[in-house]
């Protein structure tokens, strides 16, 4: 079997990214202070009894940032587990290979993220339970539709559960599917019509834009999934002739992280996207005119299925 890239990514804890710099903004905010309450001290001859009050607020200070420094090295804990793991696997043929024998729950992992709520709800659907020294990429649909703040993800993933590498998950995106069918649409905009010819091409989609003499009115070309329909990603708009997006990864790709900061913002952020639908499934086309009146013109349902073939490669 011919094997293909394969592209491993971590999943970096933007959240603990953020609170590790407050918390050190914090500290070196809070050790200048110190310092110079203890300069005006010296230099005005304070009293005894004023350096034992600066002392105990300083024990006092000093045991909160403790504690502090201490939540946030547990927080790291998970990002650091994801990253040893990842770095310790060899990806061979169409399976992971770890240096010692691990405990894994294969299931999928489902995640829904809304702005009103303040954590994603996330699911975890564990359906085997094995014992080995690697794991098979499993030739599983995924799909990932979202931009920063909401969306929807379903990833076929794997959980391990032995030490030191507990609580990392290991998600899947395949390279293999493919986008179904070819129509041509006519869309009738305020201005006149344009008739756009969509068609699905290995794992990607071709749009085409003819517009009669005379020029064409204002769109936009957006994709959304049935799952999370209030998340669109714009694709193109008028003032292309033509447009291509893929709805599969380039190269399977295999993401490690740690299970409690696994979200859909970074997912998005790790893969370097602010937005992104693609995956398999039904998605929506939508034609709609540009904000801030965002009138829906046409929507168009496509399908992506896994392309089924003899000696398949990840």
């Amino acid at each position: 079997m011919k094997m293909m890239a394969m592209r491993i990514v971590v999943m970096e804890a933007y959240e603990t990214r953020f609170l590790t710099q407050l918390i050190t903004a914090f500290v070196v905010l809070f050790v200048s202070v110190i310092i110079l309450i203890l300069l005006t001290l010296v230099g005005g001859g304070a009293s005894r009894e004023a350096f034992i009050g600066i002392s105990m607020y300083l024990t006092f200070a000093l045991i909160v940032i403790g504690l502090m420094l201490f939540c946030l090295k547990k927080m790291k804990e998970g990002p650091r587990k994801a990253a040893t793991l990842a770095r310790n696997c060899t990806p061979e043929e169409n399976r992971l290979t770890f240096p010692l024998e691990l405990e894994f729950e294969y299931g999928r992992v489902t995640l829904l993220s809304h702005p009103e709520k303040r954590r994603s709800a996330r699911n975890f659907q564990v359906l085997k339970r094995e014992k080995s020294s690697s794991i098979e990429f499993p030739p599983e649909e995924f799909k990932l539709s979202a931009v920063i703040g909401r969306g929807f993800a379903s990833f076929p993933a794997v959980r391990v559960l032995s030490k030191p590498y507990e609580r990392t998950v290991i998600l899947f995106m395949t390279s293999r599917g493919v986008v179904s069918g070819k129509k041509l649409l006519t869309a009738t905009l305020t201005e006149g019509h344009v008739d756009v010819e969509i068609e699905g091409r290995g794992g990607r989609l071709i749009g085409r834009f003819y517009t009669p003499p005379g020029g064409r009115g204002r769109f936009e070309v957006t994709m959304s999934a049935p799952e999370s329909p209030e998340v669109n990603v714009r694709i193109a708009d008028s003032s292309m002739q033509e447009f291509e997006y893929p709805l599969l990864p380039e190269e399977s790709t295999v993401m490690f992280c740690p299970y409690g900061n696994l979200d859909v913002d970074n997912i998005l952020r790790s893969l370097g996207r602010t937005g992104a639908v693609m995956g398999h499934g039904q998605f929506l086309i939508r034609l709609r005119s540009p904000k801030p009146m965002a009138r829906e013109i046409l929507e168009y349902p496509i399908e992506v299925s896994l392309k089924e073939e003899e000696n398949w490669e990840f």
